[in-house]
């Protein structure tokens, strides 16, 4: 008797989709991405799809930090497979419904807002389809995802390593609009450094909305810093124009150093390597469905590059 061959017929791609859902089967997106990585290895990642950027910053004093952080989200979203859109608030710029059209229209599912110029921002916005991570503090409302600097467990290695080198009456200088901005963490670390200071070297800080250089020099002699912890400018140029050599007379310790090699001590907040998390943060909000405002938004902080002066 002849043998018969009974083959069954070959499954439609739906088909197995079908079977699989039925099945209870569902995609590891994990997995899926790590075969992916492994077959484009060596190779320009294909695009994806387009996220979205925007800064309602246009000071032009401030551009520069901004840029910073702009470069390192284009590095990192060509990298991963992404375009960036950059959109911009401001007189000649957005407003926030326009930009939910925009967002729309486009088809923009993944959103990186910048930090805004001042602190305690509340903004609107159809957040629903939208997955968004925000940089730094300045937003407070709605509470979404978040990426920022290190500066608590920073600063209390900063003030550590401060007193090592000697300096014993450590002062801190800034304005408050700045402070307000980082969400008053730098005064609060500041704060708890003299909690565990002995009382003769602890000193008030100064911290003033329009600091005003008499008011600076004034501080200065009342109480006689060992080193000045700032991120206003102006302090550097204000003690040599009272004649202190820095830092023979009195430190100077620059939390947002220009650059890693500035030529202060201090710290340089890695504004590349912020924006860069932004958009691993936000693309994975995308791969996985997180639209909307987090019912537990993150935080995710980036320690700086220290600077020696």
């Amino acid at each position: 008797m002849p043998v018969v061959f009974q083959f069954q017929r070959f499954r439609l791609p739906s088909e197995i989709k079908t079977t699989a859902t039925q099945l209870g089967y569902s995609p590891n997106r994990s997995v899926s991405r790590v075969m992916s990585e492994i077959r484009t290895k060596g190779q320009h990642p294909s695009f994806k799809e387009t996220l979205g950027y925007f800064t309602a910053d246009v000071n032009p004093h401030t551009r520069d930090y901004e840029a910073r952080l702009y470069a390192g989200v284009l590095a990192r979203a060509e990298e991963l497979g992404y375009r960036i859109n950059r959109f911009e608030l401001g007189s000649k710029g957005l407003t926030m419904p326009q930009l939910g059209k925009l967002l729309i229209s486009r088809g923009i599912r993944g959103l990186i807002l910048a930090p805004w110029p001042h602190p305690h921002t509340e903004t609107e916005l159809d957040w629903q389809n939208i997955a968004t991570v925000t940089i730094g503090y300045s937003l407070v409302k709605p509470e979404i995802h978040r990426v920022t600097r290190d500066v608590m467990h920073s600063l209390r290695n900063v003030y550590a390593q401060l007193n090592t080198a000697g300096y014993k009456r450590i002062g801190f200088v800034m304005e408050r609009d700045h402070a307000e901005r980082m969400d008053f963490m730098t005064l609060a670390a500041f704060q708890l450094n003299a909690f565990l200071t002995p009382k003769q070297n602890q000193l008030p800080a100064l911290v003033e909305n329009d600091l005003k250089e008499q008011t600076f020099h004034d501080w200065v002699i009342t109480h006689k810093p060992d080193v000045i912890f700032t991120m206003h400018r102006p302090v550097l140029n204000w003690l040599k124009s009272a004649g202190h050599r820095v830092p023979e007379d009195i430190g100077l310790y620059v939390f947002n150093c220009e650059s890693p090699d500035s030529g202060y001590s201090g710290i340089y907040p890695a504004y590349e390597t912020i924006g860069a998390t932004a958009v691993e943060q936000v693309a994975a909000l995308v791969e996985r469905g997180g639209f909307g405002i987090p019912e537990n938004a993150t935080t995710v902080i980036v320690p700086g590059i220290p600077c020696i002066g």
